[in-house]
This record gives C-alpha cells, structure tokens and sequence, in this order.
C-alpha cells in the first residue's frame, strides 16, 4: 500500500494562510495572536517540508510565488470545512441528521425555499442547510465537485450529463418577457416587434445570447440596443420591477413576483432552453438516507409544478 504525504502541522498551515491573505508576518501574527518570528518560522518549516519556496521575501514586504498562489486556494477551503465541522460538532453535537444542499442563488430562494417547510413537515428530524455556491455546471466537461465540498445534494442548470454523480431532472426552463407594470404601453403589450424596438432590453451577462434565442425562435427582428447587464437572475428581477427594462426570466424563477403583482408577462412569446434544472447528488452520497428522502420529495414537488402547475398557462 502506498504511504499517505506526510499532511503538514496545522499551526503552519494557518500562519501561511494568513500571511499569504494579509501579505505580512507581522499583520499575520497579531491576527493569530502570536509574534512575527513565529509566524516567519512556521512558514519556513513549511517550505522546508514541501521542498519548494512559497513566498517571496522583500524585506517586511511579501509576495507569493506561483507555489504559493497554486497552494493557497485549496488550503483556504480546507482551513474553512475544518473551522466549519468543528463549529457544527460543537454547536449541534452527535446524531443529527443535516443535509447540505448547494444551489444557484435564484433558483434556490425563488423556487426551493418557498416549498421547503413541506419538506420539513414530513422530515422534522432532518435539518436542511443550503449553501448558494455558483458553481457553473453548464457544460460536460465542467464536472461538478460536489464530494470536495462535503456537499450531499446540488440544484443547478445545465445538461445533465456530469460524471461522478446522479442527475435527476427537476423542472425545465421556459423564458418569458417581463416588465413592471405599467412600464409598457398597452399598444405595444404582445407586440414582440415593437417591444424590442420600444423598450431596452436587460441582459444577464452569463447568457449574453439569450435574446438573440428568444428573437430567432419567435421570428422577432432584433432591434434597439440592449440595457443595463446583471451578472445573476435575481439582480434581473429587481431590475425588471425597478423598472429599468423588460427581462427575459425563467418563469419558475419569478412565480412569486408574478402572483404579488410586482412583474407582469408582456407577450406570449416565449423561450424553451435547452438545458433544465436537476438535483445531483455525488456518486458518495447515493445510499444516504437523508439524500433518499429530499429527492423523493423535491421529485414529487417538481411533478407538481410541471403538470398542472407553474408551465400550465404560459
């Protein structure tokens, strides 16, 4: 069997993490409450385990070399799920059952959380926390890394095909345009041709594209320019109800501002993408009960909305 590297002394690996953050033994030091001198040597002791220099010294000035840069991401998460299962152990103790869901930010609040308590109406002893981490799974190759996050499930977008974990699919994506109401003139309401000519369109930066989709699949001249830009969908709802433009939104997404009237449908015309929403869970996690029990619920739930529920009249 081979032997396991020796996993350096945790005090070294905290001192050159928070060097490397701070960029200073002695700002290092007094956050760790020890003395510049330590810091400098626990530091040392670490480069002379791994056999290569981290940093380069200039004077009280430091810079990290590219070791350094290559080694601090990877540290910085563990330091943070060890600080994190020492925090949980001492706060909650042993025996419970948690399950940790990582999920986009919008799907997560616009769409998860809404339904949760009926999850936890039939689960009471298991506790869900979601974390709304942006890993991008858009694609094959970018394989989502659930199991070095310590995660048991993920909601996320894209294909579904990823290696190393189960996708089961959940809810499909239908875009619609929205507005403020109000915002657009009722001449101009179902008119996708003036609409794009009339109104400036808001764009989500990550599907720069989308637009154009929409404009191809409905026989929509593109026109106009395009408005402000937003990095992520719930920035495009508060755009869109602030009034600054209309929004191509997935409409899972905006089911809430929809019923309380804050946003409104403007046309019929629509966008069916090609990927879809799925729970995956790592290929590590499969026989955990906890898991078992969230997918034949949120599989139940999405059933729900994509039958006689959120797709059946747009």
């Amino acid at each position: 069997m081979a032997l396991r590297p020796a996993t350096p002394p945790l005090n070294a690996l905290r001192a050159f993490e928070a060097a490397a953050r701070l960029g200073s033994f002695a700002r290092a030091a007094d956050e760790l409450s020890v003395t510049p001198g330590a810091i400098s040597q626990q530091v040392a002791n670490l480069e002379a385990s791994l056999g290569m220099v981290l940093f380069d010294r200039n004077g009280p000035k430091l810079s990290l070399r590219e070791t350094g840069r290559a080694y601090l991401p990877s540290l910085r998460r563990a330091l943070d799920e060890i600080e994190a299962a020492t925090l949980d152990l001492v706060t909650h103790g042993v025996g419970e059952r948690r399950l940790l869901i990582g999920a986009l930010h919008t799907i997560a609040s616009s769409w998860l959380i809404p339904i949760l308590y009926r999850f936890q109406n039939e689960n009471p002893d298991i506790r869900p926390v979601i974390e709304t981490l942006a890993l991008n799974f858009a694609t094959p190759e970018r394989s989502p890394v659930l199991a070095d996050r310590l995660l048991d499930v993920g909601l996320y977008f894209g294909d579904g095909s990823w290696p190393g974990v189960r996708s089961d699919k959940i809810l499909d994506e239908i875009q619609v345009v929205v507005a403020k109401p109000g915002y657009v003139w009722t001449n101009d309401s179902n008119d996708p041709d003036g609409l794009i000519a009339h109104y400036p369109r808001l764009v989500h930066t990550t599907r720069p594209k989308a637009w154009h989709d929409w404009a191809l699949a409905n026989g929509v001249a593109m026109a106009g320019t395009p408005g402000p830009g937003f990095e992520h969908f719930f920035m495009l709802i508060e755009a869109a109800k602030a009034g600054l433009g209309l929004a191509l939104l997935p409409h899972v997404l905006i089911e809430g501002p929809l019923a309380d009237g804050s946003l409104e449908i403007v046309c019929d015309a629509k966008l069916e993408s090609a990927g879809a929403y799925y729970l995956i869970t790592p290929e590590n996690r499969l026989d955990s009960p906890e898991v078992a029990a969230f997918r034949d619920w949120i599989l139940r739930e999405a059933s729900v909305d994509t039958g006689a529920g959120c797709y059946a009249n747009i």
